[in-house]
């Protein structure tokens, strides 16, 4: 269960303890809370069971995403801020990265260059250096034509290169050495999981267009020898492109209910995980390895990395960006 103080500053909660007897969880899980009239960016930790407010979003902004750097200090964000009194937000997002201290503001990072542009599913590399993200770009505005690439920032001298086309969800392993993103058919909209170098080369499809009806959120075990993702198997959709991109509707799995699997990053069968399916999931694995956790619209939950013991950590409606940091 969680209260949730009316100023919106903390959340207290009662994290069920491990039924195995091993140590519980530690760390903090960093979210977006999505509310009809709310969003806010809180940071909980484990050891005190309380969430802290970070960064209250004003009314009519819009936070898509977010993504904790590796030591937890700061959080990439892809934000638009309110366009004005009586205006309407159309969620047209720009990169910013905002300080971890509960105090700050955010600082535009990579701003748009077109009214319709628009960055979405930020990822840091393990060494805090580089942001991952995707990036729709406008051809034709009149038209509604757009074009989605895979992009990597290196922070620290604003260099930014396109890695792949029309990819989303990009996630690195621990070592930094594999990038694992999802890559959408332009024509088709059928999603495959793929792998490839950290520089977007040697890309293999490792779960391909026919296995799901569409799957995203893929993430790493903390030994880097599993890929887990989020996948549909069972229903259908008539969601355009664009509107699957933004999460609009129905977005990949995002809106409609999906399940956990894994499978080798060598390749494999994939291996299903939970049987009661969420909305709108994303993962992260714990630090040390021994936990797995996964927001949704329901709320925040934890499962051994094998899918047992699943419980509730938070409940509350939660967006698709989840981080865990030490």
């Amino acid at each position: 269960m969680v209260w949730l103080a009316a100023c919106g500053g903390k959340a207290e909660t009662a994290v069920p303890t491990p039924t195995d007897g091993s140590p519980p969880p530690t760390g903090s899980l960093f979210y977006i809370l999505q509310e009809t009239r709310r969003q806010a960016l809180l940071r909980y930790d484990f050891a005190s069971n309380t969430s802290q407010t970070l960064f209250e979003v004003p009314e009519n902004g819009w936070l898509s995403h977010m993504a904790a750097s590796p030591d937890g200090s700061q959080i990439a964000l892809t934000y638009a801020p309110s366009p004005g009194e009586n205006e309407i937000q159309f969620g047209y997002t720009s990169l910013y990265l905002l300080l971890a201290d509960g105090r700050s503001q955010p600082r535009l990072l990579v701003e748009r260059r077109a009214e319709q542009e628009v960055f979405f599913n930020p990822t840091w590399s393990p060494d805090g250096q580089q942001l991952y993200f995707s990036h729709v770009m406008p051809l034709d505005e009149e038209n509604f034509t757009y074009t989605t690439t895979l992009e990597r920032l290196d922070v620290a001298t604003g260099e930014i290169i396109m890695l792949a086309e029309d990819a989303i969800w990009p996630r690195l392993s621990p070592n930094g050495r594999t990038l694992a993103y999802i890559h959408i058919d332009r024509d088709s909209l059928a999603a495959e999981l793929v792998l490839a170098a950290n520089d977007g080369s040697n890309a293999t499809v490792v779960v391909p267009q026919d296995r799901f009806l569409t799957l995203d959120t893929p993430f790493f075990s903390a030994d880097g020898q599993w890929l887990y993702f989020s996948a549909v198997s069972n229903q259908t959709s008539s969601a355009t492109w664009w509107e699957r991109l933004l999460g609009i509707e129905v977005a990949a799995a995002h809106n409609l209910p999906s399940l956990w699997w894994r499978l080798p990053v060598t390749g494999g069968v994939p291996e299903q995980l939970t049987t009661e399916a969420q909305v709108g999931q994303y993962g992260a694995v714990s630090p040390d390895g021994r936990f797995v956790a996964f927001s949704s619209r329901s709320g925040i939950y934890l499962m051994q990395p094998d899918g047992s013991n699943l419980r509730p950590v938070l409940t509350l409606s939660a967006a698709d960006s989840l981080s865990w940091s030490p």
